[in-house]
């Protein structure tokens, strides 16, 4: 039998081998339903190096994509869910292709981040806003969204030169 003191040792030694940070950057794999917590629509201001202020608004489904549109380059895209890291809140990552829009060379692919940021209202779904961050092909933006009615992001589409959702 251990004494309690190399018993509480032995406990906390295998305790802090449980708690490496390097699961922190591991993705839990995209699955039915994954991004219910966030499905539905968008919209936001983003801030991005060279540019003045610009708008984007996206469609998130249930099934782990979206849709989206961005004023500040007149392009749009999709969303392919590739995780979300296991965090508290949880962070959802996304690749983004970039192939439509009114701004010329609408092409490119890049990372979407988004943190959702909890709501306090009983009567509204968890998530209200998200913390919003691309990076990629050299290029940095952030921003924060907030969740919008169906239907009103076809504006935002519609001035890129997007096909709405």
């Amino acid at each position: 039998m251990l004494r309690p003191k190399v018993w509480l040792l032995s406990l906390g030694i295998l305790l802090l081998a449980g708690c490496n940070d390097d699961d922190a950057g591991n993705l839990t794999a995209p699955g039915e339903g994954v991004t219910r917590q966030i499905a539905g629509s968008w919209a936001g201001k983003l801030q991005q190096a060279g540019l003045p202020p610009f708008k984007m608004a996206v469609d998130i489904t249930s099934d782990s994509t979206g849709r989206v549109a961005y004023t500040g380059i007149e392009c749009g895209g999709e969303w392919t869910l590739d995780g979300v890291r296991p965090s508290t809140p949880p962070r959802y990552v996304f690749t983004e292709e970039i192939n439509e829009g009114a701004g010329g060379s609408c092409k490119g692919t890049g990372t979407v981040s988004l943190s959702p940021i909890q709501g306090h209202s009983p009567n509204r779904p968890a998530y209200t806003r998200l913390n919003y961050r691309f990076t990629g092909g050299g290029v940095a933006s952030r921003g924060l969204l907030h969740r919008i009615h169906a239907g009103a992001e076809v504006q935002t589409f519609k001035q890129a030169g997007v096909t709405p959702p």
